[in-house]
């Protein structure tokens, strides 16, 4: 089954002094790099649905697992993950049971990650194909996901890891607009990060196999 990791945002939503309401978590446009089944025909706050919106078929069933820290922000989000959801799922016809929330500690310690790691175990399986957005959370926290997905790409049986991705928002460009209360309005990019993974694997087996010159093998590869 294809299944699609995230952490949900931690970005603080409230009412300003003046009584208008904000949200640090704006709806982006995310221009896709270096894989253009990421285009996505409108906005969002989650890279993910580029994601989903690019790797999900009509009549497929998918599951969305949100890795949530026990924060009120989150919760704020995470129900806007789960509408625009529902969104794109009547949109595309795809089968989704909805966002599942993986609750864990807000935390950045080595334990919490661990913790984070050992819940994702149970919602991986033999001949899954797996996807993740690596772009929110406490830092610690994507890494922790990305363990988890090469854990069942390595132990598990007829695994695949078909995407990872990361939203940039860049602030070395001029803003582009402003928001509705009057912040700045910054370029938006979501990346193919899955050959850094995938060079990354390369790196493992070529240390199990104790092969002489790694470094060599490794720059005919980024020479291709």
């Amino acid at each position: 089954m294809k299944k699609f990791l995230m952490v949900t945002p931690l970005q603080p939503v409230g009412v300003n002094a003046d009584g208008t309401p904000f949200d640090q978590l704006r709806l982006c446009d995310y221009k896709p790099v270096g894989n253009q089944k990421l285009e996505y025909h409108k906005q969002t706050r989650f890279p993910l649905m580029h994601l989903i919106n690019g790797y999900a078929e009509p009549g497929e069933e998918i599951r969305v697992i949100a890795i949530t820290p026990k924060y009120e922000f989150c919760q704020v989000h995470l129900q806007q993950l789960r509408d625009e959801l529902a969104e794109l799922q009547a949109e595309k016809g795809f089968l989704c049971r909805g966002v599942e929330a993986v609750e864990v500690d807000f935390a950045g310690d080595v334990a919490t990650q661990i913790e984070v790691f050992h819940q994702l175990l149970s919602y991986v399986e033999d001949d899954d194909i797996l996807y993740g957005c690596l772009t929110y959370g406490i830092k610690p926290m994507p890494i922790a996901e990305l363990m988890a997905i090469q854990y069942a790409y390595r132990v598990l049986n007829n695994v695949s890891i078909g995407c990872l991705v990361y939203g940039e928002v860049d602030y070395s460009q001029p803003p582009i607009g402003k928001t509705f209360d009057g912040n700045d309005i910054y370029p938006t990019r979501i990346f193919d990060i899955t050959a850094l993974i995938q060079l990354d694997e390369i790196v493992r087996v070529l240390a199990d196999r104790k092969v002489a010159n790694p470094k060599g093998v490794i720059e005919r590869i980024l020479s291709l």
